[in-house]
């Protein structure tokens, strides 16, 4: 990672080459800045190129400028001149320009250092005739590195076929299958490594029975509205005909006085 600072210089160098160069067309490119390697230490970088090719380089611990070029030794001679130019480039490249660069990487640790574990899901499906399709899903999960692997009675059994890719929130999922025989399945498991896991983690296959409680939920509450229904319309039916409800155990005369036997009119006094 690198910090580039623009400098007025490319305009100056491009006016000293102007009468050395024939006609035609020319790029100029420079790069001043900083890069910071494994052990944060900071390596400066100041360059130039032209149409392409390595023209001259700063040496910030000697504050030269070198080059192979022989227009280089001319320009060299001309920078060195101006000291105070040639210590503030040195105190950019050696001082200001690493600490910028960290203090870059410290506000932007949080989300350097975002781990966010997958959640894992190891599912069977019918194959072609006599074989099942293993599916190992990671949900959710960053950084982007992660590794699927499948295991059969513990042993390495393939990292099967799959693919990766972004999620809206800034995480990732994946997926791999892995074809095997028919009820051979109970045999094989997920093996998932990510930098949010602790450990490697196995995915156990997911029991057909826990998959199917929902289903069975829902044919039960299905029956049982049913049955209310059925049963609401067998009670309405017999109140119209002014029976009494199935679960009342009337005597006669209670029957008389409160539901009148059709055809029969109530005394007169009731």
């Amino acid at each position: 990672m690198g910090v580039p600072r623009p400098r007025p210089w490319g305009l100056g160098l491009l006016l000293f080459l102007l009468p050395t160069l024939r006609a035609g067309t020319y790029t100029l490119q420079g790069l001043l800045g900083c890069e910071l390697g494994p052990d944060n230490a900071s390596v400066p970088v100041a360059k130039f190129a032209l149409n392409g090719e390595d023209f001259m380089n700063f040496d910030p611990k000697l504050g030269t400028w070198n080059g192979d070029w022989p227009e280089t030794e001319t320009i060299r001679k001309t920078w060195m001149q101006q000291a105070g130019a040639v210590s503030k480039e040195r105190t950019f490249l050696l001082n200001s320009c690493p600490q910028r660069l960290l203090g870059h990487l410290e506000r932007g640790r949080g989300n350097l250092e975002w781990k966010e574990p997958p959640s894992m899901r190891l599912k069977a499906r019918p194959g072609s005739p006599g074989f099942s399709v293993l599916t190992c899903s990671a949900f959710s999960f960053y950084p982007p590195e992660l590794q699927l692997r499948f295991l059969r009675n513990g042993l390495a059994a393939g990292s099967g076929e799959g693919d990766f890719g972004p999620n809206g929130d800034g995480s990732f999922h994946a997926w791999s299958s892995l074809t095997v025989k028919s009820g051979d399945e109970h045999h094989y498991c997920c093996l998932v490594q990510h930098a949010g896991l602790p450990q490697p983690l196995t995915v156990e296959l997911e029991s057909p029975a826990k998959s199917s409680v929902p289903v069975v939920g829902i044919v039960v509450g299905f029956l049982l509205l049913t049955a209310v229904a059925a049963g609401g319309a067998l009670l309405w039916r017999r109140m119209r005909k002014g029976l009494p409800a199935p679960w009342m155990s009337l005597s006669g005369d209670d029957e008389g006085a409160l539901l009148p036997t059709p055809g029969v009119p109530k005394d007169a006094d009731s």
